[in-house]
């Protein structure tokens, strides 16, 4: 079924960030395994603070990372795997209760968990939102027994607690219009980071407990794992771009040449070391020499900040002492030279860098669009669930045996 699935298949994922638009395509193959054929970045236009401020720049600048992606590996592309950023989700925790019989007790079927997870879905959501995801956390059956799994199990009363995921209708609709204009159709949409976490984490990880910690330009998305399922999901309202702002700020300078500092020299510092090494800043009157340890001590509050905050949101969560794999980093912020190693100082967990496991064509740095390459992957899976789904019950023999199982077990 895989191999006949996969076909000439491709998955495209498209990233709409404040600062830069990512889209990646990937090619399923044998046993699982996946081949990325390219990736592209150009600077956002039209888009700021979470707003489509120009319906018609947007779409150009959709329109060109993917025209781009397409030259580069000359694969039409019609639809895309959407995501949607931290910025603009909001997260809830909703509760649902649902009476099984009113006298005696009957088996639980996956037609009750089903019915229970779309009641706390209706519960969790406003009007004027659209899920894009549900994390059931657990289920409790007649008050006494916790199960992360009930199906099969006796009991009269079934109650579900559910971390819910969602987005406003109408900054959906203008993303979506946006990337329509541009000419692609939005296949599936998923938050983000949690699409990264497809490809950033394996289920070792996600089993025995892990942070992943996605750092983008404006906010920080925080996710934790345990028991292979996502528990927390946090955001913090700082980023990359705060971090040149900082060196803006000290060496009196443009953005542009910050931003070029941070990456080819900024380093996070460690305990009280320094460097007396210089470089050398274009001023309009020539170059000017300036200590390394300077712009350390620029971004080292922002670094502070940004360390304690996290620290601040997964040390309230039930889990910490259990992420027995610690901390994965992501997203372009995440880059700078020695973040990881004073994640892990601070923290008290081992921390990496994620890594995309799919073979490339020749692709140097692919982990900095691994949200784009995690929206594909979790594209890919989507649509290979449903294909397992609807093969499942496409018997229709085979579909009228479980339903009367489901309904014997129910009533006698």
């Amino acid at each position: 079924m895989f191999r006949k699935f996969i076909g000439e298949k491709y998955f495209c994922g498209l990233d709409i960030g404040t600062q830069t638009i990512k889209a990646a395509l990937i090619a399923p193959k044998e046993n699982r395994q996946f081949e990325l054929l390219g990736v592209r970045e150009v600077k956002t236009a039209g888009y700021e603070n979470g707003s489509v401020v120009d319906l018609g720049e947007l779409s150009v600048s959709i329109n060109a990372a993917m025209s781009g992606l397409m030259k580069n590996t000359h694969v039409k592309i019609k639809s895309v795997q959407f995501g949607i950023s931290g910025e603009l989700v909001r997260e809830r925790r909703s509760a649902a209760v649902m009476p099984l019989l009113d006298r005696g007790n009957k088996v639980i079927s996956h037609r009750d968990i089903l019915k229970i997870q779309k009641q706390a879905r209706l519960l969790g959501v406003k009007m004027d939102e659209v899920i894009l995801h549900d994390f059931p956390q657990g289920y409790k059956v007649d008050d006494v027994n916790r199960a992360s799994n009930p199906v099969g199990l006796y009991g009269r009363k079934l109650e579900v607690e559910t971390l819910v995921v969602a987005v406003h209708n109408t900054v959906l609709k203008n993303l979506t219009k946006a990337v329509n204009q541009a000419g692609f159709d939005v296949e599936n949409l998923f938050f983000t980071t949690y699409a990264a976490t497809q490809t950033a984490l394996d289920d070792f990880q996600r089993k025995q407990g892990c942070i992943l910690v996605d750092i983008g330009s404006s906010l920080t998305d925080v996710v934790i794992f345990k028991g292979g399922q996502l528990r927390f999901l946090g955001s913090i309202p700082l980023g990359s771009n705060d971090v040149t702002r900082a060196i803006v700020e000290r060496l009196n300078i443009g953005y542009d040449l910050a931003e070029d500092i941070k990456k080819s020299y900024a380093v996070v510092r460690h305990g009280h070391a320094s460097t007396d090494e210089e470089i050398l800043i274009k001023r309009e009157d020539g170059y000017e020499p300036v200590k390394k340890h300077v712009i350390s001590d620029a971004i080292e509050q922002v670094i502070a900040d940004l360390l304690n905050m996290v620290a601040s949101s997964v040390k309230q969560t039930e889990f910490f002492d259990q992420l027995k794999t610690g901390i994965v980093m992501a997203g372009g912020g995440a880059l700078l030279s020695g973040l990881a190693e004073r994640f892990e100082e601070d923290l008290g967990l081992p921390a990496k860098m994620a890594k995309i496991n799919f073979s490339s064509r020749r692709m140097q740095n692919a982990t900095k669009f691994l949200s784009a390459v995690g929206l594909a992957h979790a594209g890919f899976d989507k649509s290979f669930s449903l294909l397992l789904k609807r093969n499942h019950y496409s018997h229709w023999l085979k579909g009228c045996l479980e339903r009367t199982k489901e309904l014997y077990e129910e009533y006698f």
